[in-house]
């Protein structure tokens, strides 16, 4: 079911950034204006980073259509709740798993043919945000891991959305790197936080699923986590210094 509600955040301490030298996943790549109402649209890794995205976003309303296995072409059409003033942050990894990501053949579109679906349907989204007078910024991705590792389809995405970028009010954060290592692989585990109390003896703290795609620890839930998500949290930080300090 997808999750729809308005949440006023408020403000609360919350830890200072992702990581060291993870700088570049807490900011967007242009300015965005001030909008007093923010629309979180997006898939399953959106869904977990939404239990920790509402006390982020200090004196801002906050929308969630957030909805686990749901690529872009899901949600255009559909009622977003986007006004004029809104920033819609759009939050997608990559799904195809959905009637509107068939290939017409009995299967879902992959590799090449998937992330061209992708450009048609987010810069139909983007056009959607926009007819509504509103801005958009687009969200980077985490690197995956096995089994899922998808090298094609994250390098095709992370093109797309960088390109896209470079349109008038649409910009671009690198939150997946707020879960990666320094030199941008995946990680399974990292450094804890200050303040994190389910560190291991070394230090460290499981920031990804064994899935290797989402950020519960272990076997990911369908939905939202039902124990604290270091890479989930991480992940919606940096999405909401996006916000906030633009």
């Amino acid at each position: 079911m997808a999750t729809d509600m308005r949440i006023r955040g408020s403000v609360v301490a919350i830890v200072a950034c992702v990581l060291s030298g993870a700088a570049s996943g807490c900011a967007s790549s242009t300015p965005l204006k001030s909008a007093t109402t923010v629309v979180f649209v997006g898939d399953s890794l959106a869904v977990e980073a939404a239990q920790y995205l509402p006390a982020m976003v200090q004196q801002r309303t906050l929308v969630l259509k957030v909805r686990g296995g749901t690529a872009p072409c899901d949600w255009l059409g559909a009622d977003l709740g986007i006004a004029e003033n809104s920033l819609a942050v759009l939050s997608f990894s990559g799904n195809a798993m959905t009637p509107c990501m068939a290939d017409g053949a009995g299967g879902y579109l992959a590799g090449q043919a998937q992330v061209d679906k992708y450009r048609t349907d987010v810069v139909a989204l983007i056009a959607q945000v926009q007819s509504a007078g509103a801005r958009v910024l687009l969200v980077g991705q985490p690197k995956r891991g096995a089994p899922v590792r998808a090298d094609e389809l994250e390098a095709g995405l992370e093109a797309l959305y960088n390109d896209l970028a470079t349109e008038d009010d649409v910009a671009i954060v690198d939150a997946g790197a707020a879960v990666e290592n320094p030199d941008g692989t995946f990680a399974q585990a990292l450094p804890c936080l200050d303040g994190e109390s389910e560190c291991d003896p070394s230090g460290n703290i499981v920031v990804r699923g064994d899935d290797g795609l989402h950020f519960c620890p272990g076997v990911a839930p369908y939905g939202e986590c039902a124990t604290y998500a270091s890479g989930a949290f991480r992940f919606a930080k940096a999405i909401a210094d996006a916000i906030i300090n633009s």
